[in-house]
């Protein structure tokens, strides 16, 4: 049985982490301008803040990490642009009162990795963390069979005497560009396994989000699998980071997601998409012909979801479905998966490639 404490929040995706960890090293500032956010997304994901859905890409980081408190977004329209989607003019990073050295900076004498530190407004809490990387690189200096990697859980046991730590600390400051790396820790986020099935050889995989859903489609395209070269249950969020293994699979030049239409069903493909393309995959696409068809079911109660939020989340969607999830959205309203059952799917064509 799992304990309260092993029961979790699931981590930020890579990316989100990436960019929370830049905008958390200015900290000290309560408002962070666009300037100033632009400049930590271009630090922290220089190729996904060059590329075409840069804006995008930022609207989807900036919700999840808020969603989360590590910042707060404008409440107030005026405050957002008039793009699509919308970005916000601001952010606000809640900080606590500036807290001192647990020891003097004079008293600390840190190892090459963290020379940054010396000129760096540290917190009691970072010092003791550094501290102990500190120690770690001292204890592993000319000892190359201790920095062989490791996955991040297990270095950070090692470090900290807690598995968890570093997940938390990945998502701070003391990991912003130009600090802290998993590289330099000889360490690295292991990504979930990804369970898939090969049904033929196309070129497409296809993901579904929930077990039984997965189950029925798998079965249905077992006999005819047309372009789809894999079926692989995506798992919740767990398919943010799983996407890597993607990249091992041979001669998939497509992926496409269907899951839950709500807020978070939407989310995840949009973040693994994001996670992806870092690894050099596709852009995750969606299953057009399965949204479509659910989108013909009636809606149950869900979260209301705030206009500018609809907008970001659904450009993730088709043109032609924008619309429809966007008001079901805004209405407080979801369609789970499970609405297209096998017995919809076995007689409905159009959704097969």
């Amino acid at each position: 049985m799992t304990s309260p404490a092993d029961q979790v929040e699931a981590p930020l995706s890579p990316a989100a982490a990436q960019l929370s960890a830049a905008l958390q090293a200015r900290a000290d500032r309560a408002t962070v301008t666009r300037a100033t956010l632009m400049e930590a997304f271009r630090g922290a994901l220089p190729g996904a803040a060059s590329g075409a859905s840069a804006r995008s890409t930022l609207a989807t980081l900036l919700y999840e990490i808020a969603d989360r408190g590590i910042i707060g977004l404008p409440a107030s329209r005026t405050k957002w642009d008039a793009g699509r989607p919308a970005l916000p003019e601001q952010v606000r990073i809640p900080t606590a009162a500036p807290a001192k050295l647990s020891t003097p900076r004079q008293h600390v004498s840190w190892r090459p990795e963290l020379n940054w530190a010396y000129d760096t407004r540290l917190t009691a809490s970072q010092t003791k963390d550094l501290l102990a990387c500190n120690r770690w690189f001292r204890d592993t200096h000319n000892q190359p069979t201790r920095r062989v990697p490791l996955p991040l859980r297990e270095r950070s046991y090692e470090i900290f005497r807690y598995e968890k730590r570093l997940d938390t600390l990945i998502t701070g400051a003391l990991f912003a560009p130009g600090r802290l790396t998993l590289k330099q820790l000889a360490t690295y986020r292991e990504p979930p396994p990804l369970a898939h099935r090969r049904l033929g050889d196309g070129d497409t995989m296809l993901v579904v989000e929930n077990s039984d859903t997965y189950a029925t489609l798998r079965n249905l395209l077992k006999p005819a699998p047309g372009r789809i070269g894999y079926i692989a249950f995506g798992s919740g969020r767990a398919f943010e980071a799983s996407v890597e293994n993607t990249t091992e699979l041979p001669g998939i030049h497509r992926i496409v997601y269907y899951g839950d239409l709500d807020a978070e069903g939407i989310a995840i493909p949009a973040r693994a998409s994001i996670n992806g393309v870092q690894h050099g995959l596709p852009p995750i696409e969606p299953a057009t012909g399965l949204y479509r068809l659910l989108l013909a079911h009636e809606p149950t109660a869900g979260d209301i979801i705030a206009n500018e939020r609809a907008t970001s989340l659904t450009t993730w969607l088709p043109e032609e479905l924008q619309q429809a999830a966007h008001a079901l959205l805004t209405k407080g309203q979801r369609i789970a998966q499970e609405a297209t059952n096998r017995n919809e799917l076995s007689v409905e064509p159009d959704w097969r490639w």
